[in-house]
């Protein structure tokens, strides 16, 4: 496992959510680097779990009660898709229930998905789709698509901001990077805001936009 961070050392955290009692399942990738380096194994612990506990506040907060966030894993920098380094990632088990309650509110499709525009100041913007966010009444269905109301909106964004503050007084930073053996530093780029985009897609469960979440790393 982790066993030392380095300064800007870029890590993967990757979040798994799943229906329970049924098979479908999906995940989201995030990149994030610490400001300090750690090099005490025993604080390097306690740091990746305070980044968990972050995660976890973020995800449940957005996710309906209906599913549920199934696990964390914090691993050296891996492009999606790519297998996990054994001697370098560490998986937390979470099987914790969204904290979305939405009663009389009936859930939307899980093909329903919510766009978070993650801004940078210089080079290309960066995207996240969040299943299972908004449910029926909180979104106005058409036949041009479904936008997401005001208030539903302005829920998510409180969240965000809060993991944003979270992220950067445990001397963490989300950021955007890319590369198929290692990230490409010159290329990293710190993600400076998230916002809630009001207009939602619309992704097939078994589009390769998101992780093949079933792997059981």
């Amino acid at each position: 496992m982790l066993t030392s961070l380095e300064a800007n050392e870029v890590l993967t955290v990757r979040t798994y959510k799943t229906v329970p009692g049924n098979k479908i399942a999906w995940a989201n990738t995030y990149e994030v680097v610490p400001t300090v380096a750690v090099t005490d194994p025993l604080e390097v612990i306690n740091k990746l779990e305070a980044l968990r506990d972050i995660f976890i506040n973020l995800e449940r907060g957005m996710l309906n009660a209906a599913y549920t966030l199934d696990r964390i894993i914090i691993s050296t920098y891996v492009p999606d898709g790519e297998p996990y380094n054994p001697f370098t990632f560490v998986t937390f088990s979470v099987n914790q229930a969204g904290d979305y309650f939405t009663p009389g509110n009936p859930l939307l499709p899980l093909e329903f998905c919510t766009l978070v525009k993650r801004g940078v100041v210089y080079g290309r913007q960066g995207n996240i789709l969040y299943r299972g966010v908004v449910a029926a009444n909180d979104a106005i269905v058409g036949p041009a698509g479904a936008v997401i109301v005001g208030a539903r909106v302005s829920q998510l964004n409180v969240l965000l901001d809060q993991f944003k503050a979270a992220l950067n007084s445990n001397s963490w930073k989300l950021v955007l990077a890319s590369g198929q053996e290692a990230p490409d530093l010159s290329t990293l780029r710190e993600v400076t805001t998230l916002t809630i985009k009001e207009t939602m897609r619309f992704k097939k469960l078994n589009n390769r936009y998101f992780d093949r979440a079933m792997d059981t790393n």
